[in-house]
């Protein structure tokens, strides 16, 4: 059996993204405690909902950025796994019938969108990769499925 894995590239990690919001964090939260020293509260009733918000955002973005794909090709089937942050979604497919496909974006300068399929289930793959790495993906995959599948992979389809 074959095992590939994708991974999304997010620059900062969990551990760079609380020093992050601390340093932002700090600047607004000394400014406006000088002003409410001085007795302007309000500022600093606002500056920590600010720092709250900054926080959350960068938190989600974090969250929603961190995705791994693993593909397990062997004789029988291929078991694609998803995960998310949070969530991870699983599917089986048949070798004997899988394809790889590149669709053809509805925006021209979109990169081609890669899709594993076999009978009437498909999935899409690498989302969140440029197009140079989806092809290398994709002739990845059919250096891998090739060998057990019945359509003689000598190119990888290409969908209008």
């Amino acid at each position: 059996w074959v095992r590939l894995q994708s991974r999304s590239y997010f620059a900062l990690a969990i551990g760079g993204c609380l020093p992050l919001i601390a340093t932002l964090s700090g600047l607004p939260l000394l400014l406006a405690s000088v002003a409410a020293w001085q007795g302007y509260w309000p500022i600093l009733v606002i500056a920590i909902l600010q720092v709250v918000l900054l926080g959350v955002i960068l938190v989600r973005a974090w969250q929603s950025a961190w995705t791994v794909e693993t593909i397990t090709i062997d004789p029988d089937s291929i078991a694609v796994l998803q995960e998310r942050y949070a969530e991870s979604c699983r599917m089986e497919l048949d070798t004997a019938w899988a394809k790889v496909i590149l669709r053809k974006p509805p925006v021209r300068w979109y990169p081609p969108a890669l899709w594993l399929k076999s009978g009437k289930l498909g999935i899409e793959l690498g989302a969140y990769l440029n197009a140079t790495e989806r092809r290398e993906l994709a002739e990845a995959l059919r250096g891998a499925i090739g060998v057990h599948s019945a359509w003689q992979h000598q190119k990888i389809e290409t969908e209008v």
